[in-house]
């Protein structure tokens, strides 16, 4: 098994090809940190992975070892093969620019967003990305009272979920800059995203 390794630094995102069969891990590397993953199908890209038609396909809103993850054509593009964390969150956005304005006051604030649209450009990659195609991987949102509330993550360093690709896809991470609220414990770090090719 090959193993390629990209590092993806607090408050960044980069991007990876990945063949279908292989297995996409996203790792944690120091532990309590959110990351924000998008998906597209390599060939063609106005398909892409779909956390609101997950939920409605899983009939759940967090998947399980053995489960799919759904494009926003309901086509499977992911099977979780493990999961060390548990917790994730296919509901909320992924942090925007707007997010910080509005509820923090802020005009200058690193999004996941921003992060992501900066490492497609610097690939020069014609993708499309809106925060509803992120999901926020490893996030401990819970539902209270119907409220959705955010603690801090459970994980420590080294925990990690993969994915088997379903399709040739282009998946996309972002470290989640998010620092002022529990989301990453108040302090945003590094992951990993490895791709395990059988080649």
């Amino acid at each position: 098994m090959a193993t390629h390794e990209i590092s993806v630094p607090a408050r960044e995102a980069r991007l990876a090809d990945v063949p279908k069969g292989a297995v996409v891990e996203i790792v944690d590397v120091e532990g309590q940190q959110v990351g924000d993953l998008a998906v597209w199908l390599r060939e063609r890209p106005d398909e892409y992975m779909s956390p609101g038609h997950t939920v409605s396909c899983l009939g759940k809103l967090v998947p399980e070892v053995g489960e799919e993850i759904f494009s926003n054509h309901r086509r499977p593009l992911l099977r979780v093969t493990r999961d060390d964390v548990r917790t994730h969150d296919l509901v909320v956005p992924c942090c925007d620019p707007e997010r910080y304005g509005r509820d923090f006051g802020l005009t200058e604030h690193p999004s996941c967003l921003t992060s992501l649209q900066a490492a497609i450009a610097s690939e020069q990659r014609d993708l499309s990305l809106a925060g509803e195609q992120c999901w926020n991987v490893f996030m401990n949102n819970r539902i209270e009272e119907g409220r959705i509330v955010t603690y801090e993550p459970r994980q420590g360093p080294g925990a990690k979920i993969a994915l088997l690709a379903l399709e040739d896809l282009i998946v996309a991470l972002s470290a989640c800059p998010q620092d002022l609220t529990p989301c990453n414990a108040y302090n945003p770090t590094q992951m990993a995203l490895r791709v395990l090719t059988s080649g």
